[in-house]
């Protein structure tokens, strides 16, 4: 039987499965096969098919050009009427890009998003959509940036621009209809590393971050022995070579992700490179996380949300089974990439208004 997309995202609303193990954990079955075990249907034909396939390996400095120039895949606006505007914020040696969606007349909160792409690809276009319908679903000003990228710009000049961004949506508040009071930020993959990254560096800065919204982050940049990762998180009583594929390959590429943003592998124990290692999670605001069942930075994801939650920060932990890394990029085709956004949507709304 075939489902509309909204038949689908309203199954993912409606048959959740709520669990407490000193935090709140929510997870999401695949929708109409909600005992079915193994990837998602849609997942599974996309690793099928040859032409999604063919970068399905270790990525390596050759990969690069190709990678890049493939502008990600062709998601669907699902939002009616949201306005947007380039802007570009000059710097002593540099000009940040950055794209404002929802501005209005009266002023609201603030989302500041950070795209993902591994630290070394990705820009504004390829989550336009996704920032648009985050926009509609919070009423909040969206800002997309577009940070420098690795290997040419290496750690930590991403970071410092995802910095001033927030810098500028504080500064020029007024003309951006923004109530300065409320900031939150956004990231996908790499980009929940670099919105981690800025509510640590936020400290002592004139501004709050009030919300994290962190999907399938990077938070440990430094664990490569396979000590706290291992084959046993995951459930491989359906589709066993696809998803061993699938997490080898990716963690194969996060050596390459290492050598392309890291000067000097020491940076890898900075609580600004690898998150889940900060030993302050104090001054962390309220957050939703959400990890994929089959991603390799689900362990990662599902550790730091016990972390944060041990030091009594207010955490929603959602994992989306049958999906893996980066299912956000496929909204539209994925029901799961509309309804995480509505979950981030919803408590960021809880949160800050």
């Amino acid at each position: 039987m075939q489902y509309t997309q909204e038949e689908l995202v309203q199954r993912l609303k409606t048959n959740a499965v709520v669990r407490q193990n000193g935090i709140e954990k929510i997870d999401k079955g695949i929708p109409f096969y909600e005992n079915k075990k193994g990837m998602d249907p849609r997942v599974k034909q996309l690793m099928l098919d040859e032409e999604s396939t063919k970068l399905k390996k270790p990525i390596e400095l050759a990969d690069l050009e190709e990678i890049r120039s493939s502008g990600g895949f062709k998601n669907a606006d699902l939002s009616q009427g949201i306005r947007t505007e380039n802007r570009n914020i000059f710097q002593e040696d540099s000009t940040l890009r950055v794209r404002v969606y929802n501005r209005g007349e009266e002023k609201k909160p603030a989302i500041v998003y950070y795209h993902g792409g591994g630290f070394f690809e990705g820009d504004m276009d390829v989550v336009e959509n996704p920032c648009k319908l985050l926009a509609q679903e919070t009423g909040a000003v969206v800002i997309s940036v577009e940070y420098r990228l690795a290997p040419e710009f290496p750690y930590a000049a991403g970071l410092t621009d995802c910095l001033e961004a927030v810098r500028y949506v504080y500064d020029f508040a007024d003309e951006l209809s923004i109530d300065r009071e409320v900031i939150g930020l956004v990231g996908d993959s790499v980009g929940g590393n670099l919105a981690l990254g800025v509510n640590h560096l936020s400290t002592g800065e004139p501004w709050t971050i009030s919300y994290l919204g962190l999907l399938y982050p990077l938070v440990d940049l430094s664990d490569f022995s396979g000590e706290k990762w291992n084959m046993a998180a995951y459930d491989f009583s359906e589709d066993e070579a696809l998803i061993r594929r699938e997490l080898i390959n990716m963690r194969q590429s996060l050596f390459f992700i290492q050598s392309l943003y890291l000067d000097d592998l020491e940076q890898a124990i900075s609580p600004l490179v690898s998150p889940v290692l900060s030993e302050v999670k104090q001054n962390i605001p309220p957050v939703t996380i959400i990890t994929a069942e089959f991603d390799y930075l689900k362990v990662q994801g599902t550790e730091f949300a016990r972390q944060i939650a041990d030091a009594a920060v207010p955490v929603r932990h959602i994992e989306y089974k049958g999906m893996d890394h980066a299912f956000v990029e496929k909204l539209g085709y994925y029901p799961q990439a509309a309804d995480a956004i509505s979950e981030i949507s919803r408590h960021f709304k809880e949160t800050v208004y």
